[in-house]
């Protein structure tokens, strides 16, 4: 019986211990109401594909460009990543407000360019096999960005809900820099990811210039030569017989 007793004594006590505890980590009702609510963002993505811009440049300024000693040309892969927030003041009373994140827009713009070498005349046989190889890089830059605006739409969206609720505000000043604070993060998540595509689109180039893709490429290169180098002796020949004939007349 006393055992009993002690026991239902015991869940008692505790009980009015946590209920006290509890309450003792409420926050007052007025604290309550100065709290910010959650942001309810709205994110747009707008896409652009831009045309392939075609530059010309000498093979020595291409690798002091690039750091580089053997490359003839290359593709630039530029994702060109704009982005606009649109925020708005809550009010909440006992002038304070709170720094709302209404909206976010996003420009993702494929920007790409090939730099040819000016060392060989467009019509060459050099400057075509090396366009072409520069094709495929071209290519994967396309397919790449295709793939990835609608996994930015989805990031977009996931950074969207995890937007750290504002601290309220009482002067233009705190409300201005509450802004800067979730824009920076905004963007912070955002060149983050960026950062990602242009490695993962690294790594897809990279598989292109293989070194049997090289080798291939060379011979290429080398049986241009030796085929100019060929027209160029019959050209010879045909100018000698052709002076030779008119010296005989």
């Amino acid at each position: 019986m006393g055992s009993k007793f002690s026991k239902t004594l015991l869940f008692v006590s505790f009980s009015f211990f946590l209920s006290v505890f509890l309450i003792s980590l409420a926050p007052p009702a007025e604290a309550a109401l100065q709290r910010c609510p959650r942001h309810e963002v709205k994110t747009f993505l707008k896409s652009k594909k831009m045309k392939t811009r075609y530059k010309r440049a000498s093979i020595r300024d291409i690798n002091g460009y690039l750091n580089t000693h053997s490359v003839l040309a290359y593709v630039y892969n530029p994702l060109d990543v704009q982005a606009f927030y649109d925020f708005s003041l809550k009010d909440i009373g006992n002038n304070r407000a709170c720094v709302m994140l209404d909206r976010v827009l996003i420009h993702y713009i494929s920007r790409p360019e090939i730099v040819m070498p000016s060392d060989f005349p467009k019509k060459s046989c050099e400057f075509q096999i090396i366009l072409k190889h520069e094709k495929r890089h071209l290519k994967v830059h396309y397919d790449y960005y295709e793939r990835s605006v609608p996994e930015y739409k989805r990031f977009l969206g996931r950074v969207a809900r995890r937007v750290p609720i504002s601290v309220p505000v009482s002067s233009e000043e705190e409300a201005a820099e509450m802004q800067r604070i979730i824009e920076n993060y905004y963007s912070s998540k955002l060149s983050e990811h960026i950062g990602e595509s242009l490695m993962d689109m690294d790594r897809m180039q990279k598989k292109i210039d293989s070194p049997q893709e090289y080798i291939h490429t060379g011979r290429k290169l080398d049986r241009c030569k030796q085929m100019e180098e060929r027209e160029a002796k019959q050209n010879k020949s045909v100018f000698h017989e052709h002076s030779k004939n008119k010296v005989e007349e």
